[in-house]
């Protein structure tokens, strides 16, 4: 999955610190179950808030940026199920 993480990260130009910051661990539990789903919105996130506000945003909003991809586990999870 980490190399996943990273390959998708690097296809969005999401630098290594950015994954740092949100922790690899924590991601990659957040998508396991739904990779396919998940990977592109999460790493479309990290790079628009990242090119938006930068590093220093990114590390002061860790917390609101995982509540964002767990909605997104939330809403799209039971479409996955369904299909």
């Amino acid at each position: 999955m980490k190399n996943l993480i990273e390959s998708a990260a690097k296809k969005f130009g999401v630098p290594p610190e950015v994954l740092d910051l949100l922790d690899r661990d924590w991601i990659s539990g957040l998508i396991e179950e739904f990779p396919d789903l998940l990977l592109p919105p999460i790493m479309q996130t990290l790079r628009e808030q990242y090119v938006k506000n930068g590093m220093e945003w990114v590390s002061q909003h860790v917390t609101e940026l995982r509540n964002q991809f767990q909605l997104l586990q939330k809403l799209y999870g039971p479409t996955w199920i369904l299909a």
